[in-house]
């Protein structure tokens, strides 16, 4: 493990929900140009197919690991899978099946040797999406709260996905350090709240008419908008060497829309404290 950053680096974070192949034909086409043009350093895509994730990172010269190539492959015509990318190639990474869930919900983890020291870890996550299933989703930010602890780095990590649940939910607000669970408590920082243009910063609205549809089948009641979708990063508790300021978070692909999930991406500055 590498503990000393020499100097600072900025970290461009993005997470979108890819919608696997569903909607109008128009959108995968357009969907790897966009994605290339954010410059990510770190991805994290939600419902996206195996096969179908090198054509949505073409460009972008990301090292990507599929949730299928590390846990034993499951149904996923439902929703596909979860994936990782990084600019620079991990040294390691390993993946978890979220309890409570149906197989497709996971986590996995990268640790990543930055190009100025310091080992980060990055997770991107996927809990369940059911609006009666907080309880679940509770269960699985524990459980991805733990992972991070098992394998976090001096580098403040970060944690990227669709957590399926709104700021008010119990499963963000443990996240966030203000709930406790099971006589457990954390903290990571959702670099909206930091970064964000002061918005909303809806992720999954009928606003979108790719996703009026989806909402519609799923919910049921409309206008419908929610924040489900966050980059997260660790605490200063947990990493007191080194400094993860988020300088800058945006709501990204929305005109047009490319998924039923409009996508997020974080600027964080990593720098050493001493």
């Amino acid at each position: 493990m590498v503990f000393f950053v020499e100097r600072s680096l900025s970290l461009r974070v993005l997470t979108l929900n890819v919608w696997n192949t569903e909607g109008p034909a128009f959108r995968q086409p357009l969907l790897p140009g966009a994605i290339a043009a954010l410059r990510p350093d770190l991805v994290s895509l939600q419902e996206v197919g195996r096969e179908q994730l090198a054509r949505v990172l073409a460009g972008t010269d990301l090292f990507a690991v599929h949730q299928t190539d590390l846990l034993a492959p499951h149904d996923l015509t439902r929703q596909a899978g979860t994936a990782l990318a990084s600019r620079w190639k991990p040294s390691a990474v390993e993946a978890v099946e979220l309890p409570e869930g149906d197989s497709v919900e996971c986590a996995i983890a990268a640790t990543i040797k930055l190009p100025v020291g310091g080992d980060l870890l990055f997770l991107a996550v996927k809990p369940t999406w059911r609006l009666d299933s907080e309880a679940a989703r509770l269960a699985q930010a524990r459980a991805i709260a733990d992972f991070d602890a098992k394998l976090r780095g001096p580098v403040p990590s970060v944690i990227a996905g669709d957590f399926d649940a709104t700021p008010d939910a119990d499963s963000m607000r443990f996240l966030a350090g203000r709930a406790v669970s099971e006589c457990t408590s954390v903290h990571y920082h959702d670099s909206w709240t930091i970064g964000g243009d002061g918005g909303e910063g809806h992720t999954w609205t009928t606003e979108n008419p790719l996703a009026a549809p989806v909402v519609d089948a799923l919910v049921g009641q409309s206008p419908h908008a929610r924040r489900i979708d966050y980059v997260l990063v660790g605490s200063r508790h947990n990493h007191p060497e080194v400094a993860a300021h988020v300088r800058r978070c945006e709501v990204v692909l929305t005109d047009p829309p490319l998924s039923d999930h409009y996508g997020v991406l974080a600027e964080i500055e990593i720098r050493p404290l001493s």
